[in-house]
Protein backbone atom coordinates (compact mmCIF):
# COMPACT_ATOMS: atom_id res chain seq x y z
CA UNK A 1 0.00 0.00 0.00
CA UNK A 2 1.42 3.22 -0.85
CA UNK A 3 1.53 6.53 2.03
CA UNK A 4 -1.40 7.99 -0.47
CA UNK A 5 -4.05 5.52 0.63
CA UNK A 6 -3.70 6.45 4.14
CA UNK A 7 -5.58 9.74 3.75
CA UNK A 8 -3.18 11.52 5.59
CA UNK A 9 0.17 13.27 5.31
CA UNK A 10 3.02 10.93 4.18
CA UNK A 11 3.78 9.33 8.25
CA UNK A 12 2.32 6.23 9.65
CA UNK A 13 0.17 6.72 12.74
CA UNK A 14 1.71 6.46 15.81
CA UNK A 15 0.97 2.87 17.76
CA UNK A 16 -2.08 2.23 19.34
CA UNK A 17 -1.53 -0.79 20.80
CA UNK A 18 -0.68 -4.35 18.99
CA UNK A 19 1.93 -6.54 19.47
CA UNK A 20 5.47 -4.29 20.29
CA UNK A 21 8.66 -4.89 18.43
CA UNK A 22 10.76 -7.70 19.12
CA UNK A 23 13.64 -6.99 21.47
CA UNK A 24 17.30 -8.67 20.54
CA UNK A 25 18.12 -12.02 21.86
CA UNK A 26 19.44 -12.75 25.18
CA UNK A 27 22.70 -14.08 24.78
CA UNK A 28 22.47 -17.59 26.23
CA UNK A 29 24.50 -18.07 29.16
CA UNK A 30 26.50 -21.08 29.37
CA UNK A 31 28.01 -22.53 32.59
CA UNK A 32 29.80 -25.65 33.50
CA UNK A 33 33.40 -27.31 34.56
CA UNK A 34 36.43 -28.62 32.38
CA UNK A 35 37.93 -30.94 34.88
CA UNK A 36 41.71 -32.41 34.43
CA UNK A 37 42.54 -35.78 34.56
CA UNK A 38 46.56 -37.57 34.78
CA UNK A 39 46.30 -41.18 34.71
CA UNK A 40 42.51 -41.30 35.42
CA UNK A 41 42.71 -38.80 38.91
CA UNK A 42 41.69 -35.20 38.68
CA UNK A 43 44.68 -32.82 38.97
CA UNK A 44 42.36 -29.64 38.32
CA UNK A 45 39.12 -28.45 37.42
CA UNK A 46 37.94 -24.92 35.15
CA UNK A 47 35.06 -23.85 36.31
CA UNK A 48 33.29 -21.22 34.28
CA UNK A 49 30.65 -18.55 33.07
CA UNK A 50 30.00 -16.96 29.49
CA UNK A 51 27.33 -14.75 29.28
CA UNK A 52 28.11 -13.95 25.89
CA UNK A 53 30.49 -11.23 26.15
CA UNK A 54 32.51 -12.12 29.64
CA UNK A 55 34.08 -15.49 29.72
CA UNK A 56 34.99 -16.10 33.30
CA UNK A 57 37.06 -19.25 34.67
CA UNK A 58 37.52 -20.30 38.38
CA UNK A 59 40.99 -22.31 37.62
CA UNK A 60 42.16 -24.99 40.04
CA UNK A 61 45.48 -26.92 38.95
CA UNK A 62 47.99 -29.06 41.17
CA UNK A 63 46.86 -27.00 43.79
CA UNK A 64 46.84 -23.51 42.95
CA UNK A 65 43.72 -21.03 42.43
CA UNK A 66 43.33 -18.13 39.89
CA UNK A 67 40.43 -16.17 38.22
CA UNK A 68 40.76 -15.51 35.06
CA UNK A 69 38.17 -13.43 32.93
CA UNK A 70 37.80 -12.49 28.93
CA UNK A 71 35.57 -9.14 28.16
CA UNK A 72 35.04 -9.80 24.46
CA UNK A 73 33.69 -6.28 23.96
CA UNK A 74 36.45 -4.29 25.60
CA UNK A 75 38.90 -6.71 24.01
CA UNK A 76 40.81 -7.93 27.05
CA UNK A 77 41.69 -10.46 29.14
CA UNK A 78 42.19 -9.82 33.23
CA UNK A 79 43.83 -12.41 35.94
CA UNK A 80 42.37 -12.10 39.63
CA UNK A 81 42.24 -8.36 40.66
CA UNK A 82 45.07 -7.35 37.87
CA UNK A 83 44.90 -4.53 35.48
CA UNK A 84 43.14 -5.88 32.18
CA UNK A 85 45.30 -6.49 29.09
CA UNK A 86 44.62 -5.73 25.35
CA UNK A 87 44.48 -8.43 23.17
CA UNK A 88 45.67 -7.94 20.00
CA UNK A 89 44.65 -10.06 16.53
CA UNK A 90 47.38 -12.46 16.91
CA UNK A 91 47.28 -12.72 20.58
CA UNK A 92 45.59 -16.11 22.29
CA UNK A 93 45.04 -15.69 25.62
CA UNK A 94 45.22 -19.29 27.63
CA UNK A 95 46.13 -19.44 31.09
CA UNK A 96 47.36 -22.61 32.35
CA UNK A 97 44.59 -25.08 33.59
CA UNK A 98 41.97 -22.28 31.37
CA UNK A 99 40.42 -24.74 28.99
CA UNK A 100 37.03 -22.70 28.68
CA UNK A 101 39.25 -20.51 27.18
CA UNK A 102 39.46 -22.46 23.76
CA UNK A 103 35.71 -21.73 22.72
CA UNK A 104 37.06 -18.31 22.41
CA UNK A 105 40.46 -19.14 20.56
CA UNK A 106 37.60 -20.75 18.09
CA UNK A 107 35.32 -18.15 17.43
CA UNK A 108 38.28 -15.64 17.18
CA UNK A 109 40.50 -17.68 14.99
CA UNK A 110 39.20 -19.34 11.48
CA UNK A 111 42.17 -20.46 9.70
CA UNK A 112 45.97 -21.83 10.34
CA UNK A 113 48.61 -18.97 11.87
CA UNK A 114 51.10 -18.49 13.59
CA UNK A 115 49.54 -17.15 17.46
CA UNK A 116 51.20 -15.37 20.55
CA UNK A 117 50.50 -17.26 23.40
CA UNK A 118 49.36 -15.10 26.02
CA UNK A 119 50.02 -16.35 29.69
CA UNK A 120 47.77 -13.52 31.57
CA UNK A 121 48.77 -14.42 34.96
CA UNK A 122 52.54 -14.03 34.10
CA UNK A 123 52.35 -11.80 31.56
CA UNK A 124 53.99 -14.00 29.02
CA UNK A 125 53.84 -14.15 25.79
CA UNK A 126 55.01 -17.51 23.66
CA UNK A 127 55.70 -18.15 19.97
CA UNK A 128 52.98 -21.06 18.91
CA UNK A 129 50.82 -22.13 15.85
CA UNK A 130 47.53 -22.54 15.95
CA UNK A 131 45.86 -25.23 13.51
CA UNK A 132 42.13 -25.06 12.97
CA UNK A 133 40.34 -27.86 11.30
CA UNK A 134 36.23 -28.44 11.08
CA UNK A 135 35.02 -31.86 11.46
CA UNK A 136 30.72 -31.77 10.73
CA UNK A 137 29.43 -29.10 13.13
CA UNK A 138 32.95 -29.70 15.39
CA UNK A 139 35.63 -27.64 14.96
CA UNK A 140 39.09 -28.92 16.07
CA UNK A 141 41.93 -27.13 17.44
CA UNK A 142 45.51 -27.78 18.11
CA UNK A 143 47.59 -25.07 19.46
CA UNK A 144 51.22 -26.17 19.42
CA UNK A 145 54.00 -25.04 21.41
CA UNK A 146 57.43 -26.27 20.06
CA UNK A 147 57.20 -29.90 20.98
CA UNK A 148 53.89 -30.11 22.98
CA UNK A 149 51.35 -30.17 21.26
CA UNK A 150 47.36 -29.08 23.02
CA UNK A 151 43.75 -31.23 21.24
CA UNK A 152 40.78 -29.69 21.34
CA UNK A 153 37.03 -30.30 20.13
CA UNK A 154 34.43 -27.46 20.29
CA UNK A 155 30.63 -27.66 19.13
CA UNK A 156 28.75 -25.00 17.49
CA UNK A 157 27.32 -23.66 20.53
CA UNK A 158 30.74 -22.54 21.29
CA UNK A 159 31.32 -25.32 24.12
CA UNK A 160 34.95 -26.81 24.64
CA UNK A 161 33.85 -30.59 24.63
CA UNK A 162 37.03 -31.80 25.27
CA UNK A 163 40.72 -31.38 25.59
CA UNK A 164 44.08 -33.69 25.12
CA UNK A 165 47.56 -33.07 26.01
CA UNK A 166 49.29 -36.45 24.86
CA UNK A 167 52.82 -35.47 25.87
CA UNK A 168 52.06 -34.53 29.24
CA UNK A 169 49.44 -37.32 29.71
CA UNK A 170 46.60 -35.17 30.22
CA UNK A 171 42.77 -35.62 29.16
CA UNK A 172 40.16 -32.90 30.05
CA UNK A 173 36.54 -33.58 30.03
CA UNK A 174 33.25 -31.73 30.75
CA UNK A 175 32.49 -32.08 34.19
CA UNK A 176 29.54 -34.33 33.82
CA UNK A 177 30.84 -36.96 31.49
CA UNK A 178 32.76 -38.05 34.66
CA UNK A 179 36.49 -39.49 34.67
CA UNK A 180 38.44 -41.31 31.64
CA UNK A 181 38.70 -45.06 32.08
CA UNK A 182 41.88 -45.94 34.45
CA UNK A 183 44.68 -47.47 32.60
CA UNK A 184 45.00 -51.74 32.74
CA UNK A 185 46.70 -53.29 35.01
CA UNK A 186 50.00 -54.27 33.92
CA UNK A 187 51.23 -57.74 33.82
CA UNK A 188 54.13 -58.55 36.80
CA UNK A 189 57.32 -60.18 35.77
CA UNK A 190 57.53 -63.66 36.28
CA UNK A 191 58.82 -64.56 40.19
CA UNK A 192 57.82 -61.42 41.53
CA UNK A 193 54.96 -60.31 43.90
CA UNK A 194 53.60 -56.64 44.22
CA UNK A 195 52.12 -54.61 47.13
CA UNK A 196 50.77 -51.37 47.06
CA UNK A 197 51.75 -49.42 49.91
CA UNK A 198 51.62 -45.61 51.09
CA UNK A 199 53.16 -43.37 53.86
CA UNK A 200 52.24 -39.72 54.74
CA UNK A 201 54.54 -36.77 55.06
CA UNK A 202 53.64 -33.49 55.71
CA UNK A 203 49.79 -34.01 55.27
CA UNK A 204 50.70 -35.53 51.09
CA UNK A 205 50.08 -39.39 50.94
CA UNK A 206 52.94 -41.00 48.79
CA UNK A 207 51.98 -44.13 47.13
CA UNK A 208 54.27 -46.87 45.88
CA UNK A 209 54.98 -50.14 44.67
CA UNK A 210 56.58 -53.07 46.88
CA UNK A 211 58.04 -55.49 44.41
CA UNK A 212 59.02 -58.94 46.12
CA UNK A 213 60.70 -62.45 45.35
CA UNK A 214 57.72 -64.35 44.60
CA UNK A 215 58.89 -67.16 47.34
CA UNK A 216 61.44 -66.00 50.07
CA UNK A 217 62.32 -67.17 53.24
CA UNK A 218 63.75 -64.88 56.23
CA UNK A 219 64.35 -61.41 56.01
CA UNK A 220 64.69 -59.93 52.23
CA UNK A 221 67.16 -57.68 51.92
CA UNK A 222 65.49 -53.99 50.00
CA UNK A 223 65.58 -51.40 48.39
CA UNK A 224 64.77 -47.94 48.42
CA UNK A 225 64.53 -46.78 44.13
CA UNK A 226 63.91 -42.49 43.83
CA UNK A 227 63.04 -41.02 40.40
CA UNK A 228 65.29 -38.37 38.53
CA UNK A 229 63.65 -34.90 37.78
CA UNK A 230 60.80 -33.86 36.31
CA UNK A 231 57.47 -35.65 36.51
CA UNK A 232 59.23 -38.90 36.32
CA UNK A 233 56.92 -41.78 37.94
CA UNK A 234 57.42 -44.80 39.71
CA UNK A 235 58.39 -46.87 36.40
CA UNK A 236 60.70 -44.16 35.08
CA UNK A 237 58.26 -42.75 32.65
CA UNK A 238 57.04 -39.03 32.34
CA UNK A 239 54.41 -37.63 30.29
CA UNK A 240 56.83 -35.34 28.59
CA UNK A 241 57.55 -37.97 26.41
CA UNK A 242 59.62 -40.40 28.23
CA UNK A 243 58.82 -43.95 28.31
CA UNK A 244 61.70 -46.65 29.38
CA UNK A 245 60.66 -48.33 32.15
CA UNK A 246 63.87 -48.18 33.47
CA UNK A 247 62.97 -48.36 37.37
CA UNK A 248 60.13 -51.06 36.92
CA UNK A 249 62.82 -52.99 35.19
CA UNK A 250 65.40 -52.66 37.85
CA UNK A 251 62.66 -53.64 40.37
CA UNK A 252 62.06 -56.60 38.70
CA UNK A 253 65.27 -57.96 38.19
CA UNK A 254 66.10 -57.25 42.05
CA UNK A 255 62.98 -59.28 43.06
CA UNK A 256 63.95 -62.40 40.51
CA UNK A 257 67.91 -62.16 42.25
CA UNK A 258 65.78 -62.61 45.82
CA UNK A 259 65.49 -58.63 46.80
CA UNK A 260 62.92 -56.53 47.42
CA UNK A 261 62.51 -52.81 46.37
CA UNK A 262 60.20 -49.83 46.65
CA UNK A 263 59.95 -47.26 44.10
CA UNK A 264 57.00 -44.47 44.37
CA UNK A 265 55.57 -41.63 42.79
CA UNK A 266 57.02 -38.14 44.14
CA UNK A 267 54.25 -35.60 45.56
CA UNK A 268 52.37 -34.21 43.15
CA UNK A 269 53.18 -37.09 40.29
CA UNK A 270 51.09 -40.17 39.39
CA UNK A 271 48.87 -41.25 42.42
CA UNK A 272 50.68 -39.34 45.32
CA UNK A 273 48.79 -36.51 46.60
CA UNK A 274 48.40 -32.76 45.12
CA UNK A 275 47.14 -31.54 48.23
CA UNK A 276 49.69 -28.98 48.28
CA UNK A 277 50.57 -25.61 46.60
CA UNK A 278 52.81 -26.73 44.01
CA UNK A 279 54.84 -22.97 43.56
CA UNK A 280 55.89 -24.11 47.17
CA UNK A 281 57.84 -26.97 46.79
CA UNK A 282 61.27 -27.21 47.47
CA UNK A 283 64.09 -29.59 47.32
CA UNK A 284 64.16 -30.51 50.69
CA UNK A 285 60.41 -31.57 50.38
CA UNK A 286 61.87 -34.32 48.22
CA UNK A 287 64.56 -35.59 50.64
CA UNK A 288 61.55 -35.51 53.49
CA UNK A 289 59.39 -37.65 51.14
CA UNK A 290 62.20 -40.14 50.89
CA UNK A 291 63.41 -40.36 54.26
CA UNK A 292 59.61 -40.96 55.52
CA UNK A 293 60.27 -44.13 52.81
CA UNK A 294 63.54 -44.48 54.30
CA UNK A 295 61.82 -45.31 58.01
CA UNK A 296 59.03 -46.90 56.64
CA UNK A 297 60.89 -49.65 55.41
CA UNK A 298 63.10 -49.90 58.84
CA UNK A 299 60.26 -50.11 60.70
CA UNK A 300 58.91 -53.69 58.96
CA UNK A 301 60.51 -57.21 60.49
CA UNK A 302 59.81 -58.44 56.66
CA UNK A 303 62.98 -56.68 55.48
CA UNK A 304 66.65 -57.04 56.24
CA UNK A 305 69.75 -54.40 55.20
CA UNK A 306 68.34 -51.10 53.10
CA UNK A 307 69.99 -49.98 50.39
CA UNK A 308 69.11 -46.60 48.78
CA UNK A 309 69.04 -46.58 44.96
CA UNK A 310 68.86 -42.81 43.69
CA UNK A 311 68.84 -41.61 39.36
CA UNK A 312 69.72 -39.05 38.40
CA UNK A 313 68.07 -35.92 40.46
CA UNK A 314 67.03 -38.86 42.55
CA UNK A 315 70.71 -39.60 43.22
CA UNK A 316 71.16 -36.43 44.91
CA UNK A 317 68.28 -36.27 47.08
CA UNK A 318 69.16 -39.75 48.69
CA UNK A 319 72.61 -38.30 49.23
CA UNK A 320 71.14 -35.67 51.37
CA UNK A 321 68.73 -38.38 52.92
CA UNK A 322 71.69 -40.51 54.26
CA UNK A 323 73.23 -37.85 56.17
CA UNK A 324 70.79 -38.26 58.68
CA UNK A 325 68.85 -41.76 58.17
CA UNK A 326 70.82 -45.30 58.72
CA UNK A 327 71.48 -47.15 55.27
CA UNK A 328 73.34 -50.07 54.34
CA UNK A 329 74.49 -49.32 50.62
CA UNK A 330 74.11 -45.95 48.60
CA UNK A 331 73.99 -46.73 45.17
CA UNK A 332 74.36 -43.21 43.14
CA UNK A 333 73.49 -43.65 39.15
CA UNK A 334 73.61 -40.62 36.98
CA UNK A 335 74.03 -38.54 39.67
CA UNK A 336 75.12 -35.11 39.03
CA UNK A 337 78.91 -33.77 40.21
CA UNK A 338 78.52 -30.42 39.80
CA UNK A 339 75.33 -27.95 40.46
CA UNK A 340 72.20 -27.83 39.05
CA UNK A 341 73.05 -24.62 37.11
CA UNK A 342 76.01 -25.88 35.79
CA UNK A 343 74.65 -29.42 34.12
CA UNK A 344 72.05 -27.95 33.00
CA UNK A 345 73.43 -25.07 31.30
CA UNK A 346 75.65 -28.17 29.65
CA UNK A 347 72.88 -29.80 28.66
CA UNK A 348 71.69 -26.67 26.70
CA UNK A 349 74.60 -26.12 25.03
CA UNK A 350 74.68 -29.69 23.61
CA UNK A 351 71.33 -29.17 22.37
CA UNK A 352 72.37 -26.48 20.19
CA UNK A 353 71.23 -23.24 22.01
CA UNK A 354 73.13 -19.97 20.63
CA UNK A 355 75.09 -18.24 22.76
CA UNK A 356 72.82 -15.29 22.97
CA UNK A 357 70.07 -17.19 24.57
CA UNK A 358 72.58 -19.39 26.99
CA UNK A 359 73.50 -15.52 28.62
CA UNK A 360 69.63 -15.21 28.83
CA UNK A 361 69.93 -18.35 31.04
CA UNK A 362 72.88 -17.21 32.70
CA UNK A 363 70.82 -14.02 33.54
CA UNK A 364 67.69 -15.91 34.76
CA UNK A 365 69.99 -18.21 37.01
CA UNK A 366 71.77 -15.13 38.45
CA UNK A 367 68.00 -13.53 39.45
CA UNK A 368 67.11 -16.74 40.90
CA UNK A 369 70.38 -16.88 42.82
CA UNK A 370 69.84 -13.57 44.15
CA UNK A 371 66.55 -13.72 44.94
CA UNK A 372 64.64 -11.74 41.93
CA UNK A 373 61.80 -12.82 40.08
CA UNK A 374 62.41 -14.59 36.45
CA UNK A 375 61.60 -11.98 34.04
CA UNK A 376 61.55 -12.05 30.21
CA UNK A 377 62.06 -15.38 29.88
CA UNK A 378 62.76 -16.34 26.31
CA UNK A 379 60.80 -19.38 24.56
CA UNK A 380 63.27 -21.84 24.37
CA UNK A 381 63.70 -21.64 28.22
CA UNK A 382 60.03 -21.29 29.32
CA UNK A 383 59.84 -24.87 29.54
CA UNK A 384 62.45 -25.04 32.07
CA UNK A 385 61.36 -21.73 34.00
CA UNK A 386 57.50 -22.40 34.25
CA UNK A 387 56.29 -20.04 37.61
CA UNK A 388 55.38 -22.54 39.57
CA UNK A 389 59.45 -23.84 39.95
CA UNK A 390 61.27 -21.26 40.97
CA UNK A 391 61.10 -21.77 44.64
CA UNK A 392 62.21 -25.82 43.95
CA UNK A 393 65.01 -24.00 41.64
CA UNK A 394 66.43 -21.81 44.24
CA UNK A 395 66.52 -24.34 46.68
CA UNK A 396 68.55 -26.84 44.11
CA UNK A 397 70.71 -24.33 43.42
CA UNK A 398 71.88 -24.46 46.86
CA UNK A 399 72.96 -28.07 46.55
CA UNK A 400 76.05 -29.06 46.15
CA UNK A 401 76.02 -33.08 45.50
CA UNK A 402 80.07 -33.33 45.60
CA UNK A 403 79.61 -31.47 49.30
CA UNK A 404 76.65 -33.24 50.35
CA UNK A 405 78.58 -36.33 49.59
CA UNK A 406 80.96 -35.63 51.95
CA UNK A 407 78.63 -34.84 54.95
CA UNK A 408 77.42 -38.80 54.70
CA UNK A 409 78.70 -40.89 57.41
CA UNK A 410 81.06 -43.74 56.09
CA UNK A 411 79.46 -46.80 54.87
CA UNK A 412 79.44 -48.29 51.50
CA UNK A 413 79.07 -46.17 48.46
CA UNK A 414 78.68 -47.02 44.90
CA UNK A 415 78.85 -44.16 41.93
CA UNK A 416 77.40 -46.11 38.55
CA UNK A 417 77.68 -44.13 35.49
CA UNK A 418 76.90 -44.75 32.02
CA UNK A 419 79.69 -43.98 29.52
CA UNK A 420 77.25 -42.51 27.01
CA UNK A 421 74.77 -40.90 29.37
CA UNK A 422 74.49 -36.86 27.79
CA UNK A 423 73.04 -35.49 30.25
CA UNK A 424 75.50 -36.78 33.02
CA UNK A 425 79.05 -36.84 32.30
CA UNK A 426 81.47 -39.50 33.33
CA UNK A 427 83.26 -36.34 35.04
CA UNK A 428 80.49 -35.70 37.57
CA UNK A 429 80.59 -39.15 38.33
CA UNK A 430 84.64 -38.94 39.19
CA UNK A 431 83.89 -35.46 40.96
CA UNK A 432 81.71 -37.79 43.61
CA UNK A 433 84.58 -40.44 43.65
CA UNK A 434 87.01 -38.11 43.87
CA UNK A 435 84.83 -36.31 47.15
CA UNK A 436 84.41 -40.13 48.68
CA UNK A 437 87.87 -42.03 48.43
CA UNK A 438 86.27 -45.11 50.18
CA UNK A 439 83.08 -45.02 47.32
CA UNK A 440 83.78 -47.65 44.33
CA UNK A 441 83.22 -46.13 40.72
CA UNK A 442 81.72 -48.63 38.45
CA UNK A 443 81.65 -46.88 34.60
CA UNK A 444 78.90 -48.92 32.61
CA UNK A 445 80.05 -48.98 28.82
CA UNK A 446 77.33 -47.96 26.04
CA UNK A 447 75.00 -47.32 29.05
CA UNK A 448 73.24 -43.77 28.54
CA UNK A 449 71.23 -41.38 31.10
CA UNK A 450 68.25 -43.89 31.20
CA UNK A 451 70.74 -47.74 31.36
CA UNK A 452 69.83 -48.53 28.13
CA UNK A 453 72.54 -49.38 25.18
CA UNK A 454 73.76 -46.27 23.12
CA UNK A 455 76.75 -46.98 21.07
CA UNK A 456 77.68 -43.37 21.51
CA UNK A 457 76.74 -39.96 23.96
CA UNK A 458 74.66 -38.33 21.30
CA UNK A 459 71.00 -36.70 21.35
CA UNK A 460 67.90 -38.13 20.64
CA UNK A 461 68.69 -41.20 21.76
CA UNK A 462 65.42 -43.40 20.80
CA UNK A 463 65.63 -45.58 24.09
CA UNK A 464 63.97 -42.55 26.14
CA UNK A 465 60.94 -43.71 23.79
CA UNK A 466 60.71 -47.05 23.76
CA UNK A 467 60.05 -49.04 26.64
CA UNK A 468 60.18 -52.30 25.25
CA UNK A 469 64.14 -52.06 25.17
CA UNK A 470 66.09 -53.84 27.77
CA UNK A 471 68.46 -52.56 30.32
CA UNK A 472 71.55 -52.20 28.82
CA UNK A 473 74.53 -55.20 29.16
CA UNK A 474 76.05 -54.76 32.71
CA UNK A 475 73.25 -52.76 34.61
CA UNK A 476 71.91 -55.36 36.46
CA UNK A 477 75.15 -57.08 37.41
CA UNK A 478 76.67 -53.57 38.88
CA UNK A 479 73.68 -52.99 40.81
CA UNK A 480 73.26 -56.50 42.29
CA UNK A 481 76.86 -56.18 43.01
CA UNK A 482 76.44 -52.48 44.92
CA UNK A 483 73.22 -53.83 46.80
CA UNK A 484 73.41 -54.69 50.42
CA UNK A 485 72.96 -58.74 51.19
Amino acid sequence: MSACATGGSGAPPPPTGGTPPPKPPTPQVREGALVTFRAAREIGRDTYRDDGDVLSSQIELNGKKTTVSISRSKNTVTCGDGAPMPLDDGTVPLENGHWAAYAFVAERFHQDRDVKLLLPCSGRRIDAHLGITREGEETKLVLSVGELAVQVRVDPRGVVLGVQVPAQGLVVRRGDDGPPPPPAARALPPGVAEEQVQTEQGGVVLKGSLWLPATSNGKVPVALIVAGSGPTDRDGNNPAGLATDTYRMLAGALAQHGVASLRYDKRGIGESGLNFPVDKVVFQDFVADAAAWVRFLRASARFGPLSLVGHSEGATILTVVAEKEPFDALLLVAGMGRTLDVVVREQLGKSGLDDKTLGEYDRIIAALRSGAPMERVPPELAPLFTSTVQAFLRSELAIDPVAELKKVPKGRVTILQGETDVQISVDDAKMLAKARPDAKLVLLPHTNHVLKEEAQATRNQASYADATRPLAPGVVDALLAAIAR
